[in-house]
């Protein structure tokens, strides 16, 4: 049987959603950004499910494919171009749409497939659109900086409100130049925390400062810049008109997805900063900073390949490693670029040579720490997906207590044939 054409999968699935808006009033959130979107598309999803049915997913499901899909729950399925797969999932369509239980649709946009996402958003016109952050990633598609801020900023415009990071200064000059706009940030804007400090587990404790009042809140978030997701929640919820108590009562209850700073227990008594998802220089660096924070007798960063940097790659990987050489005890890198210009910047920066390991697989990384991890040591694991995976390597630092399947990334079936052919195994 032919294969059917990716354009006619997502023409049929946006032609679904279409027929769906005709039928049902749906307020639809959608997040763009360079970094942090499925962080923040989730904790809106979880804040607005205290007044809302809320339809979102905790995978980054921002394709011109997933997209629609993510109106009704489903997954593209593991062999994309399987009919019998796809005639199932068209009925399952039909089925949900009959009856579709939802008020609230929060969608993350890819801000590298802009066409794409503008084609989607001429129908489906969303009531906010988010820009979480602009950063220097998927830099080998992209032409500079300005063109990721300017394409970010097209595609939350789709919405009839933005909701952007103050903080940054890029953002907020376009900001100025737009009446429904409205700023969040750790230093500006118009929802903000104050007062941020940490408590005794590493969690983080603040004020939260929306436009009218104040409360105080207990995180369940570690690395401040994981402090914009609840800001962002906070900002649709209260532009959505939720009660600030009610908010405040909200965020406290957002913790970590996985992947992505997440803390979780490890062997020997150690802890590990999962954030294994994926790795983009801003990123690298901010988890560098969590980790350099935390009160520990032995700081690992175990640090793969970034990605999709094209001309930038040599000298973003050498930065990111003088950047390390001044937080991290032991370096543990993984991939072409991180062994050769990440290795390079942290020896420059002064790291003993002795204490920085070159492997070839997650199985070597997560087998060799094991042998040498004591209680109380972090482990900062951080890398792109593509060729790295370096939650394989926290699977096997995980303790035993805890189930890989429900706290780590990528582990179906479809995730583990991948992962074995790149790999070799």
């Amino acid at each position: 049987m032919k294969k059917i054409p990716k354009k006619v999968i997502a023409s049929r699935l946006s032609r679904r959603v279409k027929k769906l808006l005709k039928t049902k009033t749906v307020s639809i959130v959608i997040v763009t950004g360079s970094v942090g979107k499925t962080s923040a598309k989730v904790a809106i999803g979880k804040l607005l499910s205290l007044d809302y049915q809320v339809r979102f997913s905790e995978d980054s499901y921002n394709t011109n494919i997933g997209l629609p899909l993510s109106f009704f729950g489903l997954k593209a399925p593991a062999q994309l171009w399987d009919p019998i797969a796809w005639r199932r999932i068209f009925q399952k369509i039909r089925s949900i749409s009959r009856d579709y239980p939802y008020d609230v649709v929060v969608l993350e946009m890819a801000d590298d497939e802009v066409d794409d996402m503008l084609q989607f958003l001429s129908f489906i016109k969303p009531e906010y659109g988010v820009v979480t952050a602009v950063a220097p990633v998927h830099m080998e598609r992209m032409l500079s900086i300005d063109r990721i801020v300017r394409d970010n900023w097209r595609i939350a415009s789709g919405a009839k409100e933005i909701i952007y990071n103050a903080d940054q200064p890029e953002l907020a000059k376009l900001a100025s130049k737009n009446k429904k706009t409205f700023g969040f940030g750790l230093t500006k804007g118009d929802v903000r925390f104050l007062n941020i400090n940490t408590n005794s587990k590493g969690y983080f404790t603040a004020t939260l400062k929306l436009p009218n009042e104040e409360f105080e809140i207990t995180t369940k978030i570690i690395g401040k810049h994981n402090l914009y997701s609840l800001l962002i929640a906070a900002s649709v919820a209260n532009q959505m008109g939720m009660s600030g108590q009610k908010i405040a009562k909200g965020l406290a209850s957002i913790g970590a997805i996985n992947g992505r700073m997440n803390l979780l227990a490890g062997v020997n008594g150690s802890k590990i900063i999962d954030d294994s998802y994926n790795a983009s220089p801003q990123a690298v660096c901010s988890a560098l900073d969590v980790l350099s924070s935390l009160p520990t007798s032995k700081r690992i960063a175990v640090l793969g390949n970034m990605n999709e940097l094209g001309g930038h790659s040599i000298s973003e990987h050498y930065k990111v490693g003088k950047y390390a050489a001044k937080r991290a005890d032991i370096l543990v890198v993984i991939g072409k670029d991180a062994e050769l210009h990440m290795v390079n910047g942290a020896k420059e920066a002064g790291m003993n040579p002795d204490n920085i390991k070159i492997f070839k697989s997650p199985y070597e990384i997560g087998h060799f720490l094991k042998r040498i991890v004591d209680k109380n040591d972090v482990i900062l694991v951080k890398g792109s997906q593509n060729g790295i995976f370096l939650e394989e390597a926290v699977r096997i630092l995980l303790d035993p207590s805890l189930d890989a399947k429900e706290v780590l990334v990528r582990q179906n079936k479809s995730w583990k044939r991948k992962k074995r052919k790149a790999l070799g195994l």
